[in-house]
């Protein structure tokens, strides 16, 4: 019992660290912006102004991943406010009636969200994150709202080795970029390997042990409604079907007909995408889905832009911050940065290590380029080759690569504007706890890329 009471205390230590010095995610990202160009400027031939025309470069390179970011958020809250949806979220939410049972439960359900699609568990963890402690609150359960964000978005660590992880994916597409170097790699040597399993699965369980046993407390517990009391109440947005019809107008404004006519094209689409070509579920599929369901639940367009005003504030961090983080991607790419740190690393690599190294690899660049996709784009060039050289599977490497990724997201909140925005914190009330985890998980996720069996 002493040995879990000192882990409290030293979570509680990070956490209040974390709200003394740790700034909000817009402050981290214009941090990273002077730390990338300053370290370009100590590390590489780049000059000053040449630097700063890299950082432009890549200044607007995500627009098309921000918007698409943007959309997610926007239509997966608005989705969340019709009626059906809040009352379907209310019956799952109410199941938990103790402090422990609503950590596991929103665990459990953000975890499956992530491992299906990331881009819908950003946006589904943090409404259930919302409505675990609004159902908590009501039934006088105690829970620490900041615990429950941490937990809830701990588990976005497993995202990259489910159905949406964008290296395996990639690699197991026929005309990759790699195909020349690497061929193509089915998802069975990946996401569906026994070595990726038993990683996953392990570090399911560590991640649900730390925030179920070592840091819950006691002592200094701040709820929802300490933090957030305007979040008590879900936001449903009210339908207003007594406005008097007059106009040709309002006649197409308040009836659901060329909704359904439009609901209809996005079917059809669907079932094009989905069985006709046989492609699978993406990002801007998950958008379209979203978008189908909220016309036919909103019904009348009127209904529709009601409650997509009343979600769009929510994606204010993701507009705003994501160019930044384009522009470090331009600093560190176009620099030469990223080849200078990956050479470094590798060059003290073995066989048996180079698994794990190239997890920290992938960690230490996550933090200034947190991308999974374009990220891979970057690293897989030298990656690949120096595990070929040293003897290692090409998939093994692929998933070390997965895991450094995901492991960085923990202190890292790039990937979090989404999931803040919508729970209503910001990243450094609950980093403290992240960190802890990302320390203990890391070690046990190196030793397992490193002692695992193939």
């Amino acid at each position: 019992m002493t040995e879990v009471n000192e882990k409290k205390r030293l979570t509680d230590h990070f956490t209040i660290f974390a709200e003394k010095w740790v700034p909000d995610s817009y402050v981290i990202a214009l941090v990273l912006t002077v730390l990338a160009y300053g370290l370009a400027l100590i590390f590489t031939d780049e000059g000053p102004y040449k630097l700063v025309q890299d950082w432009g470069k890549g200044f607007w390179s995500l627009l098309t991943f921000a918007m698409q970011m943007v959309l997610i958020v926007v239509t997966g809250y608005a989705l969340a406010t019709t009626p059906l949806c809040q009352k379907l979220l209310v019956k799952l939410c109410s199941k938990p009636t103790s402090v422990t049972q609503v950590y596991v439960w929103g665990m459990v359900l953000s975890g499956i969200a992530y491992y299906l699609n990331w881009g819908f568990g950003l946006v589904f963890a943090a409404l259930v994150t919302k409505e675990l402690a609004i159902q908590a609150h009501n039934k006088g359960i105690q829970v620490d709202y900041r615990v429950l964000c941490g937990a809830t978005w701990t588990m976005f660590f497993i995202w990259h080795m489910g159905l949406s992880g964008s290296a395996p994916l990639l690699v197991a597409t026929p005309d990759h970029f790699m195909v020349k170097e690497m061929g193509v790699i089915p998802v069975s040597q990946t996401i569906f390997s026994s070595y990726n399993l038993i990683l996953t699965i392990a570090s399911v369980i560590i991640i649900m042990f730390m925030f179920t046993v070592v840091i819950p407390s006691n002592k200094n517990i701040k709820t929802m409604a300490d933090l957030r009391p305007d979040l008590m109440q879900p936001a449903v947005v009210d339908a207003d079907d007594s406005i008097e019809i007059k106009t040709p107008s309002q006649w197409m404004t308040h009836t659901p007909w060329c909704t359904y006519i439009v609901v209809i094209m996005f079917a059809v689409y669907l079932f094009y995408h989905f069985v006709a070509l046989g492609k699978s579920l993406d990002i801007n599929v998950l958008n379209f889905m979203f978008l189908l369901l909220i016309m036919f639940l909103y019904k009348t367009p009127a209904k529709f832009l009601k409650g997509v005003k009343a979600a769009t504030p929510a994606s204010w961090g993701v507009i705003i911050q994501f160019p930044f983080y384009a522009g470090i991607f331009g600093i560190m790419k176009y620099s030469g940065l990223v080849d200078i740190f990956a050479q470094w690393i590798i060059s003290f690599s073995t066989p048996e290590s180079f698994p794990a190294i190239a997890a920290i690899l992938s960690n230490v660049i996550g933090y200034f380029i947190p991308s999974g996709g374009s990220k891979w784009a970057i690293e897989a060039p030298f990656l690949i080759p120096a595990g070929q050289a040293l003897g290692v599977p090409d998939a093994k490497t692929v998933i070390a690569y997965m895991f450094g990724c995901d492991w960085v997201a923990l202190i890292q909140p790039f990937f979090a504007v989404p999931f803040i925005a919508v729970a209503g914190l910001e990243f450094k009330d609950f980093v403290g706890y992240t960190f802890i985890v990302y320390i203990v998980l890391g070690i046990f996720m190196l030793l397992g890329l490193t002692f695992v069996p193939f």
